[in-house]
């Protein structure tokens, strides 16, 4: 099946996506096919890097970080989707544009590796400026159902109990785990006043502070008598 690739005639492929800059785009190609075969095999989920950056981390600090981030993707008109598909999208639109690119424009230059180089980086620039634009074109009519699958999950998310997976959860920073039958859901928590979880409680989810991407907890004995 794969003799094709190992051919003679396919020696201008391999150097194509082996050189500067497509080798760039083929290493993220192959993360995210790698990614893709995990997921469908249910080992991760397809949000695994929406994470809030905290933790254990200062809480203030960590809002920044994730608000500029969030504003940069937003700005650019990649926001609203897992950055999961963002980046398979990017990865495939940048690769097609480099490869051939180089494929066709490289044979035409002298074989000086100064004026390779420059190509390269020109290439490479352009086409990512080119892809982030068509990406965010892509997304437009996509955004709308993933933000419908988002309220979805939240409705499902309330009432249920989660494990504390930080060292701590407070009024300031916590993180907790929800077993949904996967890869389990990581959720960025908080105590209600001076409640503090440790890690290994379990807990419940009572309210979202959609705001700030965060799940307000009670402890599983206090959720229990209000019912």
């Amino acid at each position: 099946m794969f003799a094709i690739f190992l051919h003679e005639s396919m020696n201008p492929f391999h150097q194509t996506v082996t050189s500067f800059p497509t080798v760039i785009y083929t290493i993220l190609l192959i993360i995210c096919a790698i990614y893709w075969l995990v997921a469908v095999m249910g080992l991760v989920e397809i949000d695994i890097l929406d994470f809030d950056l905290d933790g254990d981390i200062d809480a203030a600090d960590s809002t920044s970080l994730q608000e500029g981030i969030a504003g940069i993707l937003h700005r650019i008109g990649l926001a609203g989707v897992p950055l999961t598909v963002v980046l398979t999208i990017i990865a495939c639109i940048g690769w097609l544009l480099c490869y051939y690119t180089t494929y066709f424009i490289r044979p035409l230059l002298p074989d000086v590796t100064l004026i390779r180089l420059a190509l390269g980086l020109v290439t490479f620039v352009v086409a990512t400026y080119i892809t982030v634009l068509t990406t965010a074109q892509i997304l437009k009519p996509i955004r709308s159902l993933f933000q419908r699958l988002d309220y979805d999950e939240t409705k499902y998310i309330l009432g249920q109990t989660v494990v504390v997976r930080s060292s701590i959860v407070n009024r300031d920073r916590g993180e907790a785990e929800l077993n949904d039958g996967g890869a389990g859901l990581l959720l960025n928590v908080r105590a209600t006043g001076d409640e503090q979880f440790t890690k290994g409680q379990e807990v419940v989810v009572i309210e979202q502070l959609e705001d700030q991407n965060l799940f307000r907890v009670v402890a599983k004995a206090e959720f229990g008598s209000t019912e």
